[in-house]
């Protein structure tokens, strides 16, 4: 006998899915700095220190005299000797001006000129005490500095991001079915 069978064929659903990754970009910031340094600068003034020795006085002590101190000294000695020949003479015109007065002129006045020279003798060190005469000055160092300065100028550039979120979108792939089959025999549907 072949009775009939009823064979179900079942198909599943099946669900899909599509996935949109999250995306995260990043751009750093960048920062600039430009710098532009000045020369520091430094001034000095110096004056240079000074040593004078003049021993000029130890060489005259010696009589060892530059040419034109000798023409100086003997200038004034010989304007000294002319100075005390006037003032000789006119003291022995007014003796003789006065002849009539007492006394003999002519011979007092010859009584004073003494032939034989007096000659004079002193003592001493050759070059003298102290005739070497030194002068020190210092010297001076002035520094005057002008800073340096840094000009800077700073730019900054903000740091960018960007998020994009994910998704997930969900779909039927495929719908779930039912399929019905009559196998075997025949079935009389008619009552």
């Amino acid at each position: 006998m072949n009775f009939p069978q009823l064979e179900v064929n079942q198909t599943f659903s099946r669900l899909g899915w599509d996935t949109q990754r999250p995306s995260y970009t990043f751009e750093p910031g960048h920062t600039t700095i430009t710098m532009q340094p000045q020369k520091a600068e430094m001034r000095t003034n110096r004056t240079p220190p000074q040593l004078t020795i003049d021993q000029s006085q130890c060489w005259a002590d010696m009589d060892l005299k530059h040419i034109f101190r000798r023409i100086a000294e003997a200038a004034a000695d010989g304007k000294q000797e002319a100075l005390q020949y006037i003032a000789r003479v006119t003291a022995e015109g007014e003796q003789f001006g006065a002849i009539e007065s007492q006394g003999n002129p002519i011979a007092s006045i010859a009584k004073s000129k003494v032939i034989s020279p007096q000659h004079r003798f002193q003592y001493g060190n050759v070059p003298g005490n102290f005739s070497l005469k030194i002068s020190f000055t210092p010297g001076e160092l002035q520094t005057e500095w002008t800073p340096a300065k840094m000009n800077m100028d700073v730019q900054q550039t903000p740091f960018h991001h960007q998020y994009e979120k994910g998704k997930i979108s969900y779909y039927m792939q495929k719908k779930s079915e039912f399929h019905f089959q009559m196998i075997g025999g025949n079935v009389n549907v008619s009552y």
